[in-house]
């Protein structure tokens, strides 16, 4: 049934009613939501509005995208272009990749119809940038892990927009770095596009590689955009590396991922690089393929600024990588090449066959075969890589070994140069393993006809072996016409170091071995006969030993030959800590022999039996118990640092006509020493105090004065020891410049420095005075000569010598008198620059002792003449009264020496010293005071000249009558004649007392005539 309701009573509610829906308001929501979405898009006409939704909407996408941007402003509208000024963006890769850019301007055209499309086409049609610095770092390392905050955003999903339909650059400035390697775009500009070809050109590219460090110019190249990966082809680097094609993703890119191929024709070769980078647990990991054919190793040398002696090619070679390189121990590596007719620098060879690889951290080498020439080389095996602590021998390695060498010259074109200098054939064979420091195998090694230099082997046989830790020589045979060498021992050659050896050598000649011997173990070549046998072990605790040695002439064939003596030596003994023990030790030549009971150690040199035959006749005998500690002071041979006074000394020494020059031969040196020693010396105690007795004479001697070269000649002498007293009754004999007498005490209580109380007299002795240069110094082994005090001043002094010298005698003090006999002058005392104005140089020293320990004895001699003294031709007058002071290395002249009626000269004009009177003061030894009257005639007239104060700083003046005047006789003094040179050079000043003369350099010029006759201008000041 059916009920109406009537429309009355539309707006009244029944009395009766179960459920009511409301009514519909879906229009005011709608309006209302209509009415914001049309305000929205309504401001994004007004430029402020738009500016600012972009700029958040940049900042949300680049969250998003894993990138933290700041924009300093916004420019642009809804129906322009926008751009960016001065943005910095910023993406940090979970596996450590870091990029950076700075963009001053960025303008960017929308695509509208891509931007509110579902799909992904680009949002840009056409992306400007200028002035861009960026960079792209690929840490090697992991970065450090830092502990997970308590809350954080989630992770955005890190895809980035789609790229621009048109990418352009300009004043790009971008680097890619990785450990401080670089590759660098400088001054750079490109434009890619999807649609059309373009370009990319670069001011500057630098690459600094470990294994390339250099700057490329002006490089250019085709561009092209593909699915948002770029390639670029056309790319010249160099006249030889030229860069087909490259292609690489930009978005990975510039996430720090790379993803790159390459095709390169090189060095007459080609190239095919393919690499990409793998994010690995926090770490980046390398994948990495590169094959290469054909390419020339001189132009790769060139390339890469290496050498341009280089040669050959490299036929065909793979090399793969996946890994960190920092991480080679979890990487896995191969290698494979073949080179062929390869050269660098000196070194060749014909053929180069290498495989490698790397895997779980052990390198295995399946086959390295390389063949010169007619030498052949095969090697294999596996090592295990070392940590960054270790030594690659410090883990498991096994390599197997065979080498033929049919001639050993062409290894000079593959080793060191020196091989052209050797012959003959040698093979190499073995193997070699070891694993946690314990070793094994063995090594084989033989030759024949071998020759280096002129040294000739016919056979070489060696065998090593490893066992354990030890390295055993067991086999060691050289032979040579006779002439052989054997041996074989056992060194440790890791932890505590032990050895045990024993070798055997017979040879004729050292002399034919000498290219062998020379370096490795004398500094000279030697000749003479050697027989020696040898067996010794030892450790850090010391060494011990027996050695047996024959030596039959044994000389130097080097710079020292002149200097030696060939003898023989029979030498046997034994060695251990601290003590070397002699049984036999023998020295003879063809007319001496000496022998001994030798020992050394304990801190004493001992010998026993001490006999030394001349011919059939001794002339030595007796036993010495010397303290010198040779073993601890070894290789330091100074006595000083030999004495050792706690020991107690013993000699007992009975000489005959003993010819020390004979004997002196014996220690294979040509000492400049002669003479004959008879008397007899014995001595007891330490050195403090060492108890002396016995009487030695010298006669007809020829003695060193030390290592100066300096000889003393025709030396007799007398001395008796008494207790710690050397009394000298008598040694005479000529020194370098005359005679001397000496006799008195030396008080040997202190060996080391003795105290010396001598009287000295010398009848002439003749000193060259203010010499030029220094003492002449020649080795005592050159050989006996005469060597004058110094090359003097051409000043002499001759005089009769009494003097004392007391003291130690390393500072010793000479006292006494020096009566001058005679003084020569070479040349007449040349007083043009004492005249004219210009003052003389300093005095030289009036001489010099360098050598010890006379340089520091110190001197107070008085030297005066008897009476007025004639010097000079014609002769003049010298009156002197002179102390000697100072020491031997800067001795000092004090007091006066008048000079009377002495013949001198200025330029060409002859003159006489009248007067001179030269004052030696001590507190100005080079600068004595000078008083000087002379006279001499220019013109036919008579004039005086006058001189007075310190040769440094003369008053002068001249003394005359008309018509002369001063300048007349200044410019007549400075005249020059005609026919002399000009530019002439004379020796200027000098004078002057006690035999001296300085020499100083000045050019003497030629004044011109005054006009008409008159007499010229005043001479130069």
């Amino acid at each position: 049934m059916s009920t109406s309701i009537p429309a009355s009573s539309s707006t009244s509610t029944p009395p009766y009613r179960i459920s009511q829906r409301p009514p519909k308001r879906t229009f005011p929501i709608f309006r209302l939501g209509l009415l914001l979405i049309i305000v929205a898009i309504a401001s994004l006409f007004e430029p402020h509005c738009f500016r600012f939704a972009v700029a958040q909407s940049l900042r949300i996408e680049a969250w998003r995208c894993g990138i933290h941007t700041q924009v300093q402003a916004v420019e642009g509208s809804f129906f322009e272009p926008v751009t960016l000024r001065n943005s910095v963006w910023i993406y940090e890769s979970d596996s450590g990749p870091i990029m950076r850019l700075e963009i001053k301007q960025a303008r960017a055209d929308l695509s509208w119809r891509n931007l509110f499309s579902r799909g992904s086409a680009p949002w840009f049609r056409e992306l400007a940038v200028d002035g861009v610095i960026g960079k792209i770092q690929l840490p090697i390392e992991a970065p450090a892990s830092a502990p997970p905050p308590r809350w954080k955003l989630p992770r955005p999903h890190g895809q980035w927009l789609p790229g621009p339909e048109r990418i352009e650059a300009s004043n790009v400035d971008f680097m890619f770095e990785s450990d401080g390697d670089y590759v660098r775009l400088q001054n750079a500009g490109f434009t890619v596009s999807e649609v059309a070809p373009g370009e990319i050109k670069v001011a500057q590219l630098i690459i600094k590689q470990p294994w390339l460090n250099r700057t490329f110019r002006d490089v250019r190249a085709t561009t092209k955009l593909e699915d948002s990966r770029t390639e670029l082809a056309g790319v010249t680097l160099d006249p030889e590396v030229q860069i087909q094609s490259l292609s690489v993703e930009l978005q990975e890119l510039a996430r720090g991922q790379l993803n790159l191929e390459m095709q390169v024709a090189a060095f007459g070769g080609a190239i095919r690089i393919e690499t990409q980078t793998i994010p690995w647990e926090r770490q980046l990991v390398f994948e990495a393929t590169s094959t290469f054919s054909q390419i020339a190793i001189g132009k790769l040398a060139t390339f890469l600024g290496q050498s341009d002696a280089a040669g050959g090619t490299i036929k065909e070679g793979k090399f793969t990588f996946r890994g960190s390189p920092q991480s080679p121990m979890r990487a896995t590596a191969s290698l494979r090449l073949e080179a062929t007719n390869f050269q660098w620098e000196s070194r060749q060879w014909d053929s180069l066959v290498l495989g490698a690889t790397l895997m779980e951290g052990r390198v295995q080498i399946p086959e390295l075969t390389l063949h010169q020439g007619h030498n052949h080389l095969r090697l294999n095996g596996e090592l295990t890589l070392p940590a960054a602590e270790q030594a690659w021998w410090q883990k498991e390695f096994a390599f197997d070994i065979n080498a033929q060498i049919d001639n050993l010259t062409e290894l000079s074109a593959l080793m060191l140069p020196e091989f052209k200098y050797a012959a003959g054939k040698g093979t190499i064979d073995g193997s070699v393993r070891g694993k946690n420091q314990q070793f094994t195998g063995q090594i084989i090694v033989s030759g024949s006809d071998v020759t280096w230099h002129n040294a000739p082997i016919d056979e070489l046989h060696a065998t090593l072996k490893l066992n354990g830790n030890e390295l055993q020589l067991s086999n060691l045979s050289i032979f040579n016409d006779g002439d052989f060498v054997r041996g074989r021992g056992v060194v440790n050659i890791l932890g505590d170091k032990q050895y045990w050896g024993e070798l055997r050598a017979s040879i004729d000649d050292l002399g034919k071995y000498a290219a062998l011997l020379q370096k490795p173990i004398v500094p000279e070549p030697l000749a003479g006969g050697a027989m020696i046998d040898w067996v010794g072990e030892g450790s850090a605790k010391g060494h011990t030993g027996k050695v047996l040695a024959r030596l039959r002439k044994v000389r130097s064939l080097g710079a020292s030959a002149a200097l030696l003596h060939p003898i023989n030596a029979d030498l046997e003994g034994s060695y251990q800590p601290g003590v070397v023990l002699f049984s036999r030790f023998a020295l003879w030549d063809d007319a001496s022999s000496f022998t001994a009971n030798v020992s050394v150690g304990n801190k004493a040199l001992t010998l026993q039996g001490i006999r030394f035959f001349q011919g059939d006749t001794l002339q030595l005998e007796g036993d010495a118990l010397l303290p010198l500690d040779v073993w601890q002071a070894w290789p330091n041979t100074s006595l000083s640092t030999m004495w050792n006074d706690s020991t107690v000394s013993r000699v007992r020494l009975h000489a005959s006509d003993f010819d020390l020059h004979a004997a002196s031969q014996l220690t294979g040196w040509n000492f400049p020493i002669a003479g004959r020693v008879g008397g007899e010396l014995t001595a007891d105690g330490p050195l403090g105090s060492i108890q002396s007795s016995g009487r030695l004479a010298l006669h007809g001697a020829r003695v060193p004065l030390g290592w100066t070269g300096l000889l003393l000649n025709d030396v007799e002498g007398e001395a008796t020891f008494a207790g710690q007293t050397l009394a000298i009754s008598k040694f005479a004999g000529r020194h370098p410049a005359g005679d001397f007498r000496l006799t008195g005490e030396v008080d040997f209580t202190n060996l080391r420095d003795p105290a010396l109380k001598l009287s000295v007299l010398s009848d002439s002795t003749v000193w060259d005075l203010f010499r030029v240069g220094p003492v002449e110094v020649a080795p005592v082994l050159a050989g006996a000569r005469t060597i004058t005090i110094g090359d003097g001043g051409g000043v002499s002094v001759t005089a009769a010598l009494a003097l004392e010298i007391t003291g130690p005698g390393s500072s010793a003090r000479v006292a006494g008198k020096a009566s001058v006999r005679a003084l020569a002058l070479e040349t007449q005392p040349d007083l043009t620059p004492v005249l004219l104005g210009r003052d003389p140089a300093a005095l030289t020293q009036i001489f010099k002792i360098p050598a010890a320990p006379w340089s520091g004895w110190t001197f107070a001699v008085a030297g005066s003449t008897a009476g007025p003294l004639r010097v000079g031709a014609p002769a003049g007058t010298l009156v002197a009264e002179v102390w000697l002071t100072g020491t031997g290395l800067d001795p000092v002249l004090e007091g006066t020496a008048r000079f009377e009626g002495l013949a001198a000269q200025v330029a060409q004009t002859s003159m006489r010293i009248e007067e001179a009177i030269l004052d030696f003061r001590a507190d100005a030894p080079r600068d004595p005071a000078l008083s000087l009257k002379a006279s001499g005639v220019v013109l036919g007239e008579p004039f005086q000249f006058h001189a007075a104060g310190p040769l440094s700083h003369l008053l002068r003046f001249i003394v005359c009558a008309p018509p002369l005047t001063d300048a007349v006789v200044r410019a007549q003094l400075t005249s020059v004649p005609a026919d002399a040179n000009p530019a002439l050079t004379l020796l200027v000043p000098v004078a002057l007392a006690g035999g001296i003369e300085v020499f100083a350099w000045a050019p003497i010029a030629t004044p011109p005539a005054a006009p008409g006759g008159a007499s010229p201008a005043e001479g130069p000041q």
